[in-house]
């Protein structure tokens, strides 16, 4: 088990890693545990973050309590008190706040289409 506190780390691996306030670059393991940090890329089969901020994450299994996030890519997701940019997975727990949702990803895709459409017709002209 790799255990860091209170620094800024590179690179972590290892089959169960612990991290307390400190910030890391990237984490690979199959088990990671997150308290009050910061991480840019993590992936893991298991995830446990609370009062923490990550970038990316992939996992199979996730529980985020007080975080914010940008990318969450999961099967399983337990969220508590936590908002993220965007959610991808198959089951989700809790309450999320997610800045795209799926009916801003339709709408945002149509503008595009029909913004597109407009410009090319008018550079016919």
């Amino acid at each position: 088990m790799s255990r860091e506190s209170g620094s800024v780390i590179t690179t972590v691996s290892g089959d169960s890693v612990e991290i307390d306030q400190s910030a890391v670059r990237s984490v690979e393991a199959e088990r990671v545990e997150l308290r009050q940090g910061a991480a840019q890329h993590v992936r893991a089969e298991n995830l446990e973050v609370s009062g923490s901020a990550l970038v990316s994450v992939r996992a199979a299994d996730v529980h985020m309590a007080d975080c914010a996030t940008a990318v969450v890519i999961g099967e399983h997701v337990r969220v508590k008190e936590s908002a993220t940019l965007l959610l991808i997975a198959r089951h989700v727990e809790g309450d999320v706040k997610s800045a795209i949702t799926p009916p801003a990803a339709f709408a945002f895709g149509l503008g595009a289409v029909v913004g597109i459409g407009i410009l090319r017709r008018l550079r016919r002209r």
